[in-house]
């Protein structure tokens, strides 16, 4: 997945779509992009660090929910909370945000700070971990 291609999917999260273009091009050439096949799984822990996840194409389940494009998983875990993992519905293509440079999107653009918030507080309404 090409590196525009990559912003565009971090752009479609409701977290990040206020983002300026340059910051999420910025961010996008940071990210790994990794295909999950149907059934297989992935974790926001990999190689000894932590990652937040892109749902970039596809759709993942975790817990008994559904993560479609423009889903973000395991956004706690940037917040020391335990690894997420989660299975392919179908082929899947997720992007691996490294948790700091999550992090320090968060720091610069308080519009993903924010969008973060509402997006937690509606998971936790409906009774997302």
């Amino acid at each position: 997945m090409q590196v525009l291609a990559r912003a565009r999917a971090l752009a479609a999260t409701p977290v990040l779509a206020d983002v300026p273009a340059p910051a999420l091009v910025a961010l996008a050439v940071r990210t790994t992009a990794r295909t999950i096949g149907r059934g297989q799984t992935v974790s926001t822990r990999r190689d000894s660090s932590d990652h937040v996840l892109v749902v970039a194409t596809g759709e993942l389940e975790s817990h008994g929910v559904r993560h479609r494009p423009g889903a973000i998983v395991g956004a706690l875990v940037a917040f020391a909370a335990p690894a997420v993992t989660a299975t392919a519905i179908d082929e899947a293509v997720v992007l691996e945000v490294a948790v700091d440079d999550f992090l320090d999107v968060l720091a610069e653009h308080a519009v993903a700070t924010s969008a973060l918030a509402r997006t937690l507080v509606a998971g936790i309404r409906q009774g997302e971990r």
